[in-house]
């Protein structure tokens, strides 16, 4: 996954362009020197146009392509003046993120065997998340006569409720599910209702509901074969992440790092 980002041409010339702002961060002003575009330098911005529009460069593009430099170098130079490294957040992490990947290199893809090793010492990470099946009568506002509302479906008399977009019945949905649709507070009263009883009314983010849980689903382990992508995925965000905190960590070596807690200075790192 990491090679296929390092490796796309736009990429590059996103690091390109950032690698700039680290070069000039202790230089500003007129001590940068003069701006100028070196026969190598032309000769790669050369290369990497004709690899991205898979054509040669004819004069208008070299032209295009050294007025772009010079113009890309004396705002980049402009930025630095007025400190955007220093106060544009955008700026910042993206310089954050270049020196994430820095610090992480050119990962080698993963093993098998460490994918599996992975996934058993992170088993809590690959579970389906517990989900319930349910069907429910609707009110967008509070009803009439709650009380003797659930003792008619109780008593398993027909109720008319009003329409609800999702329908009447939610098989097996997933807790994530239903706090997007519902609210965190309604999973929580969904889970401690009774199983195969009526209960309610219960008020959602949409409105109040009487439901009637026919099943709940624990979590269960997620097969590695049907979660190996996710898998790679977090293994690589992890190994990034290691050698993040390895730079870090020398980097606080370098570094007086002050941290304010409680409106005095803490203890220095």
């Amino acid at each position: 996954m990491l090679r296929r980002i390092v490796g796309d041409p736009l990429f590059a010339f996103l690091v390109a362009g950032l690698a700039l702002f680290a070069l000039y961060e202790l230089a500003s002003g007129d001590d940068a020197g003069p701006v100028q575009l070196t026969a190598g330098t032309r000769a790669a911005l050369l290369r990497d146009f004709e690899a991205v529009a898979g054509r040669k460069a004819g004069a208008e593009d070299l032209a295009r392509i050294e007025h772009d430099y010079i113009a890309d170098e004396l705002l980049f130079r402009d930025a630095i003046a007025n400190g955007l490294h220093l106060t544009d957040g955008m700026v910042r992490g993206r310089l954050v993120e270049v020196m994430r990947l820095r610090a992480a290199g050119e990962l080698p893809d993963p093993t098998p065997e460490e994918l599996v090793n992975y996934y058993s010492e992170h088993l809590d990470r690959y579970r389906s998340e517990p989900a319930a099946s349910f069907e429910h009568i609707y009110f967008a506002g509070p009803p009439a006569d709650p009380a003797g509302t659930l003792i008619a479906l109780q008593a398993g008399r027909p109720v008319a409720g009003e329409p609800f977009p999702q329908g009447e019945r939610f098989p097996r949905y997933g807790q994530s599910m239903l706090r997007g649709l519902l609210g965190q507070p309604f999973v929580e009263a969904l889970w401690a209702a009774p199983i195969g009883q009526w209960t309610g009314p219960i008020q959602s983010s949409a409105g109040w509901h009487y439901v009637l849980v026919t099943e709940r689903l624990p979590p269960v382990l997620l097969p590695f074969d049907e979660v190996r992508e996710q898998i790679e995925t977090d293994f690589l965000a992890a190994a990034i992440q290691d050698a993040v905190d390895r730079r870090v960590a020398e980097l606080e070596q370098r570094y007086e790092v002050r941290v304010e807690r409680n409106g005095g200075m803490g203890a220095q790192r």
